[in-house]
């Protein structure tokens, strides 16, 4: 089965109460299933996420509670929401369609993303030592406006923020932008074997941020 991520769209959300991290606790499949029962889990599956195709689980697919849940060894290291809205936060406060400046409130300090309209554009590249850093989870967030849709300021503005370069938040064009988190991960760190290190390491030369 290939499942590819896509955007929910035109929906209402009240703030969420389902806690992520709750799945990444499941520790591996069998947990999962466990928790969340076998009829709400695609097991094993492949996930188109961005230019990528990884192998994982997806937990309630297609529906607003939907996760995409990511292994190492049989090991839960990754839990995923995508789109506008989801039913999950984390346990830090943290949820899809929160805005820019929401999130830098909760990291309790500015912080540091790529530029836009790119493959990985409006990725936090750095937490900046702020409440979101951790160094037993980290969470990795995207904001982005969909289509590079950039209401609220020119089309001149927008290409000052964009492209394969670093931006404080405090840019006041991407205040003024304000966009939306839509894509989040928990992710548990862990060391990668030799040939996932390789794998890697073209993984991060081919999206490298330009200087």
């Amino acid at each position: 089965m290939l499942f590819s991520c896509s955007k929910n769209t035109n929906i209402e959300q009240e703030k969420p109460s389902e806690i992520l991290n709750k799945v990444l606790d499941c520790k591996d499949l069998a947990g999962l299933k466990a928790k969340f029962s076998e009829k709400n889990l695609v097991a094993d599956t492949m996930i188109v996420m961005g230019d990528d195709t990884l192998n994982g689980s997806i937990l309630y697919p297609k529906t607003n509670n939907q996760v995409l849940v990511f292994y190492h060894n049989g090991q839960i290291v990754d839990v995923t929401i995508m789109g506008d809205v989801s039913d999950w936060k984390t346990t830090s406060g943290l949820y899809l369609g929160m805005k820019l400046t929401e999130v830098e409130k909760v990291n309790d300090k500015n912080f540091t993303i790529s530029g836009f309209n790119w493959a990985h554009g409006g990725t936090v590249v750095s937490w900046e030592g702020g409440k979101l850093g951790g160094d037993k989870l980290s969470h990795v967030a995207t904001f982005s406006n969909k289509n590079n849709h950039h209401e609220g300021i020119s089309d001149a503005e927008y290409l000052q923020i964009s492209g394969q370069t670093e931006f404080d938040v405090r840019h006041p064009i991407i205040q003024k932008l304000n966009p939306i988190l839509n894509q989040l991960s928990i992710v548990s760190p862990y060391v990668p074997n030799e040939q996932e290190g390789k794998n890697m390491g073209h993984m991060i030369e081919k999206s490298q941020i330009k200087r």
